[in-house]
């Protein structure tokens, strides 16, 4: 049994690319189910909400609008009989309407799936009873058929000639030469139909089944949505169906760092623009104080972008001669469409918590392709899904808006605020490269108005300004951060005021911003903070610290390195060579000093590792061989550094080696 269904049967049944609402099963086709048939045939045809109408599946039972499943199939029915019935029984609606029948096969049984798409010359009725002339207008209301009356057959009345552009007939058109039968293929298989299987490719068939066509006066023409999918460039045809993304290097949308326009069939400028997006997208990772687990976050989460450019290219309009717009700022993204929303829908309704109301699309097929290609969900999950992902990534309440003529719409994504300071602290880096100081600390200071909590940025600024010797900036900027409750990266501006007041000797300060620094500061920041006390000779405060951190710092060579040369330090401070202590402390340097030589590529740290090591073999009597070979190994990385070949001369003298 051929399946000539244009979309794949297991995803329909399953509800994975037609919602429950347009879908209505039937165990068994007796007297009773024919006439519920038919009613159900002419409300999705009306097609209310502009949804493109309904399947009903015959030969299996359901509960709860659920399927129950091996499905019972029709086994001892006629299905060619079944189809007449069908047909004759359409043939009482009226204006004139005949669904699609598809008799098909699933896990071995025959069914019979009908497709009611949405009609042409709606509203539609159909007979009340199986006898007798009365008919009536009939509507889905959710996953019901119902009798239209009063605000409901109002409204449908409303859509009386009202066609959704993309669903009428392309009148330029005169012939389907403009359809590529390459995209046709490319979508069935992409779906899962099993309609273009095979051997040949029937045209007629094939397109009428799929409805991209539209007979009149006796020649066949595209459906707009053929045109939309399946031109290779829809835009020559309609001049709004094509993205284009510009990005600027600043939030006010000044200077233009690249522009993009994505053109070709609508699925195909959805993936296109959604890897470009992508690709300008930074994963964000953080080590979370007190956990293995990093925390990963993205500049902007994927599903959010997604959810942003599938709405905007599937609810404008092509009758409008703008492309859908999608601007890259340094904090945010903007994805406008054209016009705005239809009538129904108010500001109120984009609100957190608000639900947009259940009002007709303004496209019908180009929802429904982009459903069954999955690049789209069901109705009303677009907004809560960008909520929801945009939460979970930690980043700002997204925001939409549209003007008081409804001319566009517009979609805000907010960067994740530690993108935003990414960002200014890669564009103040560059300036304070090539020269440019002033624009360096005006970049940071600007993304400090934005995100004052940020230690990141505020820390960058200290260090700029104390590089400046610009201690008023300096003081300005960490008393700004100190006075903001919301921290993130909250140890670095401590630790960078703490260091610009170590290198100018003020110690009273110095000593003030490190105890002033959050305990719970991470594993870098305490070995840090740890580096600054040995700095300024508090070599017990630094050993204190660093016993803290550096079970979790083993990985790091110089916190491995700078851990041992404390050790060092406080093992010169004890005067009796024959204390314990003394000796226990230079074996653990020896011991951190080996792994800092194994842990790091850098020939400078490596170099000096290898040096301190050779000193402190030295004092704890190792072999001379071993401390020659470590004074070596230093000289030959840093042949330049006079300090390695003074000292080594100094030992091999004392040791009388030759």
């Amino acid at each position: 049994m051929p399946n000539d269904l244009p979309i794949d049967l297991d995803s329909l049944i399953h509800a994975r690319s037609v919602e429950d609402n347009r879908r209505e099963f039937k165990s068994v086709w007796n007297e009773r189910t024919r006439d519920s048939t038919v009613r159900s045939i002419c409300a999705f045809a009306n097609d209310l909400m502009n949804l493109n109408g309904g399947y009903v599946i015959i030969g299996v039972e359901e509960s709860g609008g659920r399927p129950i499943l091996p499905p019972r199939g029709l086994d001892d029915a006629d299905l060619d009989r079944i189809q007449r019935e069908i047909r004759g029984q359409c043939a009482r609606i009226d204006p004139d309407y005949q669904p699609l029948l598809f008799p098909v096969l699933y896990d071995g049984k025959p069914l019979l799936v009908v497709w009611a798409p949405a009609g042409d010359t709606r509203p539609y009725q159909a007979p009340k009873r199986r006898k007798g002339g009365e008919r009536v207008y009939y509507a889905r209301q959710g996953s019901e058929t119902v009798e239209a009356t009063g605000a409901l057959l109002s409204q449908l009345f409303d859509q009386t000639g009202r066609t959704p552009f993309d669903d009428r007939r392309n009148l330029s058109a005169t012939d389907m030469s403009a359809v590529s039968e390459r995209l046709v293929k490319e979508f069935l298989t992409d779906v899962g139909s099993e309609l273009a299987r095979g051997d040949g490719f029937d045209r007629e068939r094939i397109y009428a089944n799929m409805r991209l066509t539209y007979r009149m006066n006796g020649y066949v023409v595209p459906r707009n949505f053929a045109l939309l999918f399946f031109s290779e460039d829809p835009d020559e045809i309609f001049p709004g169906a094509r993205i284009e993304i510009a990005q600027f290097a600043d939030d006010a949308g000044g200077d233009l760092i690249e522009e993009r326009i994505i053109r070709g069939p609508l699925h195909h400028q959805v993936r296109r623009a959604l890897i470009y997006l992508d690709s300008l997208s930074d994963v964000l990772l953080e080590k979370v104080p007190g956990q293995a687990e990093t925390d990963k976050a993205a500049s902007y989460p994927y599903e959010a972008m997604r959810e942003a450019v599938v709405n905007a290219v599937f609810h404008r309009s092509y009758e409008d001669r703008e492309p859908t717009k999608i601007y890259m700022y340094p904090n945010r993204m903007e994805i406008v469409s054209y016009p705005g929303p239809v009538r129904g829908v108010e500001p109120r309704h984009f609100e957190a918590g608000a639900a947009v109301p259940a009002v007709p699309a303004r496209n019908r097929k180009i929802g429904e392709t982009l459903k069954e290609l999955r690049l789209a969900e069901a109705r009303g999950t677009g907004l809560p899904k960008i909520r929801r992902r945009m939460s979970q990534n930690g980043s700002p309440e997204p925001r939409f808006d549209f003007d008081s003529a409804r001319s566009y719409f517009r979609a805000v994504l907010p960067a994740h605020p530690r993108y935003i300071a990414i960002h200014a602290l890669r564009e103040s880096a560059l300036s304070w490269a090539t020269g440019n100081r002033s624009r360096a600390v005006e970049r940071l200071q600007r993304a400090a108005a934005e995100l004052p909590g940020s230690g990141a940025v505020a820390g960058q600024i200290i260090e700029y300004a104390a590089a400046m010797d610009d201690m008023t900036l300096a003081r300005e900027a960490f008393d700004r951060f100190q006075a903001v409750p919301d921290k993130t990266e909250a140890a670095q501006p401590y630790l960078r005021y703490a260091e610009a007041m170590l290198n100018r000797g003020k110690m009273v300060e110095f000593r003030n911003a490190l105890a002033l620094m959050p305990s719970a500061s991470g594993v870098n920041d305490m070995v840090e903070s740890a580096i600054l006390s040995k700095r300024a000779g508090n070599c017990e405060e630094a050993h204190r610290i660093f016993e803290t951190a550096y079970p979790q710092a083993r990985g790091d060579a110089r916190a491995a390195h700078e851990f041992a040369q404390t050790k060092i330090a406080l093992a010169r401070a004890i005067r009796d060579r024959r204390d314990p202590a003394k000796r226990e402390l230079n074996c653990q340097a020896a011991e951190l000093l080996r792994h800092a030589i194994q842990l790091t590529d850098d020939p400078t740290r490596k170099a000096w590792s290898w040096f301190d090591l050779a000193r402190t073999l030295s004092w704890l009597r190792e072999s001379k061989s071993e401390v020659q070979n470590a004074f070596e190994q230093a000289i030959r990385l840093r042949p330049e550094e006079t300090r390695f070949s003074d000292v080594y001369s100094q030992w091999r003298r004392r040791a009388r080696v030759g």
